[in-house]
């Protein structure tokens, strides 16, 4: 969905802008509405998925379309009659039309690897919380900035006569995505889990008490990315700073923990249940310590970052979901879905072994 609404984004800012030579002697000109509608959808784009490379591009390419279409939107307003476009704004409509050309082909070739849950047989849920760690969480009704999502990935088949419990997920997992990442970016990796027969929870908390940076980018729209950029600035210094990130990812936790014991009780009629809990770079010494406290829930812990043969460490499966991160990264775009099929047949195995 992200990269379809980046691509409609630049689409639209190309018709907005070729119009400029078809437009001539009319009374209106309305698709100059284009504008203002398609710099709105840009900023909605960032709102929904955060500020990125291309969402950063289309917010600045659709703002420059914006207010150089100013005294044109005014003119549609008022009824005023057009007779043609200046020289200057057809000038500036050839520079846009090749910015946006680009940006549509560099958008289409760095295209992630993805599928969609439904194609996969594969139910995806997500829920959305309000609240703060020290008051706890609950639901946040649609009119509610969410400070918390908690995703949701299961297998969706029907039972059969054969096999009536066919769509019950024995195997629960908790994934905590490492913060150069968020559970966008492990989102084929949990859905395969979910394939072969997991209940998988993720989630990611933007709560004001749960603070990483320390700074205004502490927040759903930023983290992602300056966390990318300090860790890629200096990648040993960030790594070294695990254990100061332990306190807040044992939080996270600790309610994710909660959050799934509830669900499960609530719609199985279990309280006893084990589930295994899984983690990317951050979060060793945190999940260590909540197996400790909590030996009745947790049975095992999986550290994906200890898979050789995984390249990517802490930065989720960005040869699918963020092939442009993973060029500047120097890797190239995982069409083979290598990656993919290396987390998930190393996972299952250490869940086998779990379950002998």
């Amino acid at each position: 969905m992200k990269f379809q609404s980046e691509l409609l984004i630049f689409v639209l800012l190309l018709a907005t802008n070729l119009r400029v030579f078809f437009v001539s002697h009319v009374r209106r000109d309305p698709l100059v509405a284009l504008a203002p509608f398609t710099f709105l959808l840009s900023v909605f784009q960032i709102l929904a998925w955060g500020l990125d490379f291309f969402s950063l591009l289309a917010f600045v390419l659709a703002l420059f379309v914006l207010l150089s279409n100013f005294h044109a939107i005014f003119r549609y307003w008022e009824k005023l009659y057009i007779d043609h476009y200046s020289v200057l704004m057809k000038v500036w409509a050839v520079f846009t039309v090749t910015l946006s050309l680009v940006f549509i082909v560099a958008l289409v070739w760095f295209a992630p690897v993805e599928s969609k849950s439904s194609k996969l047989d594969v139910k995806e849920t997500q829920y959305r919380l309000r609240g703060n760690f020290r008051t706890g969480f609950s639901d946040a009704v649609a009119v509610n900035i969410a400070d918390a999502f908690i995703s949701e990935f299961s297998k969706i088949s029907l039972p059969s006569e054969e096999n009536p419990n066919q769509n019950k997920n024995d195997e629960v997992i908790i994934f905590f995505p490492d913060k150069r990442a968020d559970t966008m970016n492990y989102v084929p990796y949990l859905q395969q889990l979910a394939l072969n027969g997991c209940d998988v929870f993720s989630g990611d908390f933007y709560s004001k008490d749960c603070r990483y940076l320390h700074s205004f980018a502490d927040n759903k729209i930023l983290r992602r990315t300056f966390m990318v950029i300090k860790s890629y600035m200096n990648k040993l210094q960030f790594e070294s700073q695990r254990e100061f990130y332990s306190y807040n990812i044992k939080m996270e936790a600790e309610e994710m923990l909660k959050f799934v014991s509830e669900k499960i009780e609530s719609e199985r009629g279990e309280s006893d249940f084990k589930c295994t809990l899984i983690c990317d770079v951050m979060g060793h010494s945190a999940l260590t310590e909540l197996k400790e406290k909590y030996p009745e829930q947790i049975k095992n812990i999986v550290f994906i970052d200890d898979f050789s043969g995984y390249e990517t460490k802490g930065f989720g499966l960005i040869e699918q979901t963020d092939p442009l991160l993973a060029t500047v990264m120097g890797k190239s775009k995982d069409y083979s879905k290598r990656t993919l099929n290396l987390l998930c047949e190393k996972t299952l195995e250490v869940l086998k072994n779990d379950a002998d």
